[in-house]
C-alpha cells in the first residue's frame, strides 16, 4: 500500500539550472527535517532545514564555511534571512494562486523568483529571463519549503561561480 502525500516523509528533488551548468537537488527528511545535497559534478553542498511550526531554520554549507538559514513560513508568505546580518541575503517569498514570486537579496547583488506551483511541486525562474536559471523541482514538500530550497540552490550556484570563475 503507497502511502498517502501527507504521510511520506518529505522529499524534494529536481535541478536549479540547465544540464551543462546547474545543481542537483536531493533531499529527504522524517517530516521535521529535510537533509542532503545540492550541487554538480565538481561542487556541491550539504543542506539541513527543521521545520518547526513557523520557523524554518538551518544550514546551507558545511559548520565552517557556510550560511545558516532563519525564516518564517506562513499560509501565504516566506521570510527571513541566508547568511549572517552583513553578508547575508534578505528572502521575501508570497504564494498567490498558481504562482510563488518575490526576490531574494537585494537590488544590486539579489534575484528574482519567479515560480509555478504544479500537482508534484514547482517549476518556474529564479534571477530573470537573461541571466537567470531554469527550476523544476518535484517532492512532497510544500511549494513554498521548494520554493525556498530553489532559492538556497540558485544562490549556491551563484556564489559558486562567481569563485570558480577568475577576476578580470
Amino acid at each position: 500500500m503507497t502511502p498517502s502525500p501527507d504521510e511520506r516523509p518529505p522529499s524534494i528533488e529536481g535541478r536549479v539550472g540547465g544540464p551543462t551548468y546547474g545543481y542537483d537537488v536531493r533531499l529527504g527528511g522524517d517530516g521535521r527535517r529535510l537533509t542532503g545535497r545540492l550541487g554538480g559534478r565538481s561542487l556541491d553542498r550539504d543542506l539541513t532545514l527543521r521545520v518547526e511550526g513557523g520557523r524554518v531554520t538551518g544550514r546551507l554549507g558545511g559548520r565552517r564555511v557556510g550560511k545558516d538559514v532563519k525564516v518564517t513560513l506562513g499560509s501565504h508568505t516566506l521570510t527571513g534571512r541566508i547568511g549572517g546580518g552583513t553578508l547575508g541575503m534578505d528572502l521575501t517569498l508570497t504564494a498567490s494562486g498558481p504562482g510563488i514570486a518575490g526576490r531574494c537579496g537585494g537590488s544590486v547583488g539579489g534575484f528574482d523568483v519567479a515560480l509555478t506551483v504544479t500537482e508534484s511541486g514547482v517549476t518556474g525562474r529564479l534571477g530573470g529571463r537573461l541571466l537567470g536559471k531554469d527550476v523544476r523541482l518535484s517532492g512532497s514538500g510544500s511549494s513554498l519549503l521548494m520554493a525556498l530550497v530553489a532559492a538556497l540552490t540558485y544562490a549556491a550556484l551563484l556564489e559558486d561561480s562567481s569563485v570558480a570563475t577568475p577576476a578580470s
